[in-house]
């Protein structure tokens, strides 16, 4: 009986340690890393990174270590998906890696992206997770706000949003061009920069009532630029003004509750104007959760004192968060810094379910309408004469189709897969592009998924004129602002071989725009022309080949408009992709 017992108990020894293997693969850690192998948790659409998995194993296994990567986008969706690593399964640790990996190819929103790691070892699975956040490749100037006048900041503190870069290259000048700047410096990441009470050189030191430009370029860990900005001004403070000068965020609120908090949510800043002057130009902007709205930034055209604007917005709520502050602010200097700004929390378990509305029914010419009147004044001249014939979705409900619609009349969705068909011929190519008159004879000698559907815009109508050229090779953008007659010939002579058009240059002006090579252009254009008070500023746009497709020639564009001895800027837009 005891020899019975003996072998009974060994029995269920053995048939313990059997269960005790589920133990024996433990996972260590996973990892993101940069190009250069740094770890980091915040990353910008233009760079690659490595995924790393570190295990333990306890045992000795004829078996491979076997691994699969997986990335989740900040809705959960799996985004990208590897296998085929793999390591021995012999005792001890085992590490892999996955390296070069371009996060353009994944990318779908800015927000908190999740990396998984699984190992496998016979019938053991251990996962492991980990977060990290991607962010837009265009940083986002808060502070000074554009065209800012009158500052007494001490210090003066610059502030924008961070894209993920490893560093920032702050760089103030007195031109708009950036050239010969007063001063530059590079931070370690941080989404701010104090100037310098007292700098080293004379030229550092801002004086009053002397505008400068101030621009921010993201830098990776090997200091290749891989985000950017636009082009901010701001002017310090001469004498006192008598007026008084207040915008204030009054109210934050979702536009309606919204239980689905995966999906886009639409939020409606109020802002109000309780000082004693008319603002011109303001931008208004919103974050949720750290991220930047997907329409963000807004500017108010115009508000006057007592007026109050009502200011929408559309952002996503990141997906490793169970509240999120959403945070409305408006780009001014003003009397009462502390009101330019509300913020609201969020919760995930809050909300109730909208209420039932009638939908309003649009016709086929109230849809085109609405949609031309958003496209801008350049584009719905382009379209004026044509008639809205018929609206394509393959596979769409008609509910999928009325929020399509509804995006792209309020500006949450762009155009794409469109076509325009007309009868006749196409206009004949003009000419092709630009850099200064001046300079012209000395650049000459120095040269050597989804698609939009984009009709080539080489034209010749309305004072208008497009096209591509090899005139003016360079990195960067070129702009030209040309008033006498002498300077328009010896321009137009370098991008076409046609007789220069006739402008009566007494009443009028050309601005233009020239593609610099690392703009990658298909196409600019001008979006439209305002009043600051430092001059004119002159909006433009550049929409970029479908991804893959080769760049064309550097493309330009010039526009008449009516003389102004003013000051001349240029800003340029987001780009477009198609």
């Amino acid at each position: 009986m005891k020899k019975i017992f003996l072998v009974f108990t060994t029995g269920i020894i053995l048939l313990c340690a059997g269960p005790a293997r589920a133990v024996n693969l433990t996972g260590q850690k996973v990892s993101v890393h940069d190009a250069v192998g740094a770890k980091r948790t915040t990353f910008s659409t233009s760079e690659t990174i490595t995924l790393r998995q570190e295990v333990s194993n306890t045992v000795n296994s004829a078996s491979l270590i076997s691994f699969k990567f997986s990335i989740l986008n900040p809705a959960g969706a799996v985004v990208f998906r590897h296998t085929g690593n793999s390591a021995p399964g012999t005792a001890g640790g085992a590490q892999t890696q996955l390296s070069g990996i371009s996060i353009a190819s994944f990318y779908t929103i800015p927000g908190a992206y999740i990396f998984r790691g699984e190992a496998t070892l016979d019938s053991e699975t251990v996962t492991q997770e980990t977060p990290f956040t991607i962010s837009s490749p265009n940083i986002t100037l808060t502070y000074p706000p554009y065209g800012a006048r009158g500052l007494s900041d001490q210090p003066l503190v610059f502030r924008w949003t961070a894209s993920g870069a490893s560093r920032y290259r702050i760089t103030v000048s007195d031109n708009a061009g950036l050239y010969n700047p007063v001063h530059t410096t590079v931070n370690f990441g941080e989404g701010s920069y104090s100037y310098p009470a007292n700098p080293s050189g004379p030229r550092e030191q801002l004086v009053t009532d002397q505008v400068y430009y101030w621009k921010v370029e993201g830098l990776d860990s090997s200091n290749n630029k891989i985000s950017d900005s636009n082009i901010y001004n701001f002017s310090l403070k001469g004498q006192a003004s008598s007026q008084s000068r207040n915008l204030m965020v009054s109210d934050l609120a979702l536009s309606s509750p919204e239980l689905d908090l995966t999906k886009p949510l639409n939020f409606k800043a109020v802002v109000f104007n309780t000082g004693s002057t008319t603002e011109s130009n303001i931008g208004v902007k919103l974050s949720l959760g750290g991220i930047s709205a997907q329409d963000s930034p807004k500017s108010v055209i115009s508000i006057m004192p007592g007026e109050k604007k009502e200011i929408p917005f559309t952002a996503f709520m990141p997906s490793d968060q169970q509240e999120s502050l959403a945070v409305a602010c408006v780009d001014l200097f003003d009397d009462n810094i502390a009101d330019n700004c509300k913020t609201r929390l969020f919760s995930r378990n809050i909300g109730t379910t909208p209420p039932a509305t009638a939908k309003k029914k649009l016709s086929y010419d109230q849809i085109f309408a609405e949609i031309t009147k958003r496209l801008g004044p350049d584009a719905a001249k382009s379209l004026e004469g044509y008639t809205f014939e018929s609206l394509n979705c393959t596979n769409c409900t008609q509910d999928e189709l009325l929020a399509i619609i509804t995006a792209l009349i309020n500006g949450n969705a762009q155009l794409i897969g469109a076509s325009v068909a007309e009868a006749g011929g196409a206009v004949p190519a003009a000419p092709d592009t630009l850099n200064t008159p001046e300079d012209l004879d000395q650049t000459q000698e120095e040269t050597p998924e989804t698609p939009l559907e984009v009709q080539a815009r080489a034209r010749d109508e309305a004072g208008e004129w497009a096209g591509n050229t090899e005139a003016f090779p360079s990195s960067e953008a070129s702009y030209f602002v040309i008033k006498v007659r002498k300077e328009w010939n010896k321009l137009w002579s370098a991008v076409s071989s046609e007789e220069s058009p006739d402008i009566n240059f007494s009443e009028k002006m050309v601005v233009g725009v020239v593609s610099g090579s690392k703009d990658r252009a298909e196409t600019v254009r001008f979006s439209g022309k305002r009043k600051t008070d430092a001059g004119i500023v002159f909006d433009y746009y550049i929409i970029e080949p479908p991804e893959g497709a080769a760049a064309s020639a550097p493309v330009y564009i010039f526009k008449v408009y009516d003389k102004s001895e003013e000051k001349v800027e240029f800003n340029r837009l987001d780009v477009m992709k198609r």
